[in-house]
């Protein structure tokens, strides 16, 4: 029988067991906002408008393929159908229907994904953005073991009330390296593990104190790397705001053919107009953790 969840402020009923508690009470005599079943995927779009290396998007279709696991096709933002290949483990089939094949059904509602983490701190939240590796879910779960309420990890999505922008809060849970649980004392032999590429993992690590809210949106922190011994944060100014937003919107190239380009820099620029936006710069070599949540938590705490 499939669970229900809510996630991302969407109803979601799903033949996979996400990694979430399932609604005991969904809404009564309603369709949900979104199924995930299994079922038959076209090999390709009739005419996408783009085509990336694993995905073709149009207008309210978008189809991911992933060699050895799986066919996603995203419909209208209210359907994800899956065709597994043969020997597929569904546990890869969950890492890439939570990842890319989630960000394109929230690029098909309209709405924001940040490349981010997220958490919630005096009633607002707090966002950790920039490319791959680059260490924002490490201060999600840094924070998270500080006592914060986590919101989002990987995907961060936003909506607006009133033209204010708020995070819905996504999955709870973190996805994790190794080296990464030992500087927040997780122990990797409790923990769920998923395939990463070839031969690499990383953990599940559940969010206790998940907030279930969406939360007004405080401060934004764009991640960079340096290959000096810098660890510095700047106020970003103006217009300046706005583009590491669009530069960190999550799988933004699918948004040649989804469409809503004119209105997905309408949302960064809202985000930009309502929160402070901050350069925040680590050191390559070395990630001196506990001393780069002091600096970020001095920042959001003023």
């Amino acid at each position: 029988m499939d669970d229900t969840y809510h996630i991302f402020g969407l109803e979601i009923t799903s033949v996979i067991s996400l990694p979430a508690t399932p609604v005991l009470d969904p809404r009564p005599d309603t369709d949900p906002d979104v199924v995930i079943t299994y079922g038959e995927a076209p090999e390709a779009l009739k005419n996408p408008k783009f085509k990336g290396v694993r995905f073709q998007a149009d207008p309210g279709e978008f189809l991911l393929r992933v060699d050895g696991v799986a066919r996603y096709h995203v419909q209208e933002g209210c359907r994800i159908t899956i065709l597994p290949e043969a020997g597929a483990n569904e546990d890869d089939i969950l890492v890439f229907l939570m990842g890319s094949a989630m960000g394109a059904l929230l690029h098909q509602r309209n709405i924001l994904a940040l490349h981010a983490g997220a958490i919630a701190v005096n009633g607002g939240s707090i966002i950790f953005s920039g490319p791959s590796g680059i260490g924002k879910s490490t201060l999600a779960a840094g924070f998270h073991r500080r006592g914060y309420a986590f919101l989002a990890d990987d995907v961060c999505a936003i909506t607006t009330d009133n033209g204010h922008p708020l995070v819905i809060p996504g999955f709870p849970r973190l996805k994790l390296w190794a080296d990464v649980l030992k500087k927040i004392n997780a122990d990797k032999n409790t923990l769920k593990s998923v395939r990463w590429g070839k031969d690499l993992e990383k953990y599940f690590l559940p969010a206790d104190g998940f907030s279930n809210t969406p939360v007004p949106i405080k401060s934004v922190f764009i991640l960079e790397m340096t290959n000096t011994d810098k660890m510095e944060i700047t106020t970003l100014k103006g217009a300046g705001k706005i583009d590491p937003l669009l530069d960190n919107t999550y799988r933004r190239r699918f948004l040649e053919g989804l469409g809503g380009k004119k209105d997905h820099f309408r949302q960064c620029a809202a985000v930009a107009a309502h929160a402070a936006v901050y350069r925040t710069v680590r050191p390559d070599k070395g990630f001196l953790l506990d001393e780069l949540m002091d600096m970020v938590e001095a920042r959001f705490l003023s």
